[in-house]
């Protein structure tokens, strides 16, 4: 299956116009990319890194063009976009916690094409919300593009 490409700006654009950055949320730029030198150490050659979410060296997210990064607490997980089929709230794991305002909910659930799912973490929020809906369209489109 051949991959299918994102652009970049549209992604950002879904990004701002759904959410925009927090606090540990940043889209990356020429000012700010030595913030992320650690996570830039996982990205292929000419992958272009769009906007992450950094708690601390070992607790991040970082969303490229083509693919989804996380490490949580030394353990990283990639999920290349031709692979996202489902993004979704992880609801179950929110109440689990006592979190109910959806206002304070961080995780999301995305399902890959072998069906296996997997939480991400990222800022409650705004910058939820645009990590959400820009996941949400990735999925959207590669499923339209297999039916």
């Amino acid at each position: 299956m051949k991959d299918k490409k994102y652009k970049p700006s549209k992604l950002l654009s879904i990004f701002r116009r759904k959410g925009g950055e927090g606090l540990m949320t940043k889209i990356i730029n020429n000012e700010n990319s030595p913030d992320f030198h650690h996570q830039f150490t996982f990205l292929k050659t000419g992958e272009q890194p769009l906007l992450c979410f950094k708690q601390d060296e070992s607790n991040w997210l970082l969303v490229t063009g083509d693919r989804i990064i996380e490490e949580k607490n030394g353990a990283t997980l990639f999920i290349p976009y031709r692979e996202l089929i489902e993004v979704g709230i992880a609801l179950y794991e929110e109440y689990k916690d006592g979190v109910i305002d959806k206002t304070a909910f961080t995780r999301l659930v995305l399902k890959d094409t072998n069906g296996k799912s997997y939480i991400i973490k990222s800022e409650k929020g705004e910058a939820y919300k645009g990590i959400y809906q820009m996941l949400h369209h990735v999925a959207s489109t590669a499923k339209d593009s297999t039916t």
